[in-house]
């Protein structure tokens, strides 16, 4: 019973915070890597894989964010394996702060927990019943760039499901967890 309460939290909070996937962008120009004919060219470091306006995200630009975000979740995956209050809040955006904090925030999710009667008060409880328990043992299966600076985090949930886990954009402080709706 208490395993099922622990999935069902995972789900609800890592559905509801990021949602089922990153929604396509009117604004992101795939670039294409085709040869004559339409036919695929090889690939290098310098091929562009999406591009923003006039920001373009080469191969080696994805393959280096890509690992950054190994190394940012392996981090987040230590610092909830430890519970690490403190060491989480460095993470967070100033607009992540923010929601998080706000009682509105915290109501709602409140609601939504599997263990009703559970009333959030502040950014630590989030962290402790929400964060904590729905974060255990993620994993970087695929990155998606949404902007030149901020990405989502996908994982395969289950075979031929995949989960934004995190959305995270590069600052002058490193990478920061950001809310969805920004």
């Amino acid at each position: 019973m208490k395993k099922t309460a622990v999935l069902l939290l995972c789900a609800t909070v890592i559905f509801s915070s990021c949602g089922s996937g990153p929604a396509p962008n009117p604004d992101v120009t795939p670039a294409r890597n085709n040869g004559e004919n339409g036919q695929q060219t090889a690939s290098t470091d310098e091929d562009v894989v999406v591009r923003f306006d006039t920001v373009a995200i080469t191969k080696a630009t994805f393959e280096s964010t890509k690992n950054e975000m190994h190394a940012v979740v392996e981090e987040l995956n230590r610092i909830t394996m430890n519970r690490d209050y403190d060491r989480w809040l460095t993470y967070l955006s100033s607009d992540y702060y923010k929601e998080f904090s706000n009682p509105d925030t915290l109501e709602k999710v409140s609601a939504s927990l599997p263990t009703k009667g559970l009333k959030l008060r502040n950014l630590k409880d989030y962290f402790s019943y929400v964060f904590v328990p729905s974060r255990q043992n993620m994993r970087v299966d695929d990155i998606q760039f949404v902007s030149p600076t901020r990405v989502y985090v996908i994982m395969e949930i289950a075979p031929g499901s995949t989960a934004a886990i995190y959305i995270l954009e590069k600052t002058d402080r490193g990478w920061k967890l950001v809310p969805k709706n920004q």
